[in-house]
């Protein structure tokens, strides 16, 4: 696999540490740095190869998915359609449900699906008939309305009436004890987040202060190395202001490797000098490596999970960039077994007198097969 445009191999391996360079044997934070950078330029490489792969993917869909799946979805509607026609036939409480459940089931599909106004409009039509109605919890929504009811105010009270008045009167003292139980957890909390402050600021920087002056380090030298302005140069002037841009966007992002990247494209950066820098100094860059190889990691398990949606897969399955052509020739097999059923099933409903129960009575088996 070729490695992609925006991951220089050049730059990936010499921002690598070696024991040449370090002249010792490499320490634990030596070797962290190492893997992080590897395991970054690793998963840069496989969304890139996945990005080539989904794009081809969209292509080959494009051209022999888009037609199988309207033909498919024409076809629901029509079943969806003919069902609601049936509704009114002579059915038994079961079939009327197990009718209304599939075309429930039909409707929601292509209103969710189809790309034709009309159609989908339609389809909306049918499931707002055939979902049941939910019913109303009364004694709920009264418990609900009286604890969000208002206290009297005191023009409303008859001061005449001693009953009410006490009444009026212990509402307002129990009001006043619960804002000052407020307000005193409140104060309480401000407390212990003053003392917890001071606390971490004996110990000093945080792990993350620490990541965060790390990358505010590194962008101040490339800052102070790259200023277009410095450069007499015209040519040289606009390789720094290009380098520039990208500083800022990596920067921004905090993702460390591109900034380190860069160092190197600067020639600010090789594996001597990176050999040079303490462990104390390594460690901050470790976390901040760690976490961008995390970001990376969680946006190609939501590529990946993007691609299941797009192509009704299972979003569950691990998708690798080599396979996923293959998955989409078998949901195109499953769109045209789909497409051959209903075809089907539509003239058997359309010839057969008793084809409609018959069905139903084998949707019924195949939900019990389901449900055990």
């Amino acid at each position: 696999m070729n490695a992609p445009s925006f991951v220089p191999v050049v730059a990936s391996s010499l921002l690598l540490i070696d024991a040449a360079a370090s002249q010792a044997p490499l320490s634990a934070e030596q070797q962290l740095f190492n893997t992080w950078v590897q395991r970054i330029a690793q998963q840069r490489a496989w969304l890139q190869a996945w990005d080539e792969a989904v794009q081809a993917c969209r292509t080959r869909f494009a051209r022999d998915g888009a037609p199988l799946r309207t033909r498919y979805l024409d076809l629901q509607a029509e079943l969806a359609q003919y069902l609601d026609q049936q509704a009114g036939r002579k059915l038994s409480k079961l079939e009327r449900q197990l009718l209304e459940t599939c075309l429930l089931e039909s409707a929601q599909q292509v209103a969710d699906l189809s790309d034709t106004p009309a159609q989908q409009a339609a389809m909306q039509e049918l499931v707002r008939r055939y979902t049941p109605e939910q019913e109303d919890d009364d004694e709920t929504g009264d418990a609900a309305t009286q604890a969000d009811a208002p206290e009297p105010a005191s023009e409303d009270i008859d001061w005449e009436d001693m009953e009410a008045v006490a009444q009026f009167l212990e509402a307002q003292a129990q009001a006043a004890a619960a804002q000052a139980e407020r307000a005193r957890g409140q104060h309480q909390a401000k407390r212990q987040q003053r003392k917890a402050q001071q606390a971490q600021k004996a110990k000093g920087p945080t792990a993350a202060e620490l990541a965060t002056q790390s990358l505010r380090e590194v962008y101040r030298r490339l800052a102070s190395r790259l200023h277009p302005d410095r450069e007499q140069d015209p040519q040289e002037r606009e390789r720094k202001t290009a380098l520039m841009q990208r500083v800022n966007i990596a920067y921004e992002a905090g993702r460390l490797m591109e900034l380190l990247e860069l160092q190197w494209e600067a020639e600010q950066m090789d594996p001597a000098r990176l050999a040079q820098l303490s462990d104390a100094r390594l460690a901050p860059y470790n976390r901040m490596l760690q976490e961008q190889w995390s970001d990376l990691q969680r946006d190609a398990q939501a590529r990946m999970q993007a691609f299941a949606r797009e192509f009704g897969l299972d979003a569950t399955t691990h998708l690798q960039p080599a396979k996923l052509m293959s998955q989409v020739r078998e949901r195109l097999q499953q769109l045209q077994g789909g497409i051959d059923y209903l075809q089907q099933l539509l003239k058997a409903l359309d010839e057969e007198p008793d084809a409609l129960k018959q069905w139903l009575k084998h949707e019924r088996t195949l939900a019990r097969r389901h449900a055990d």
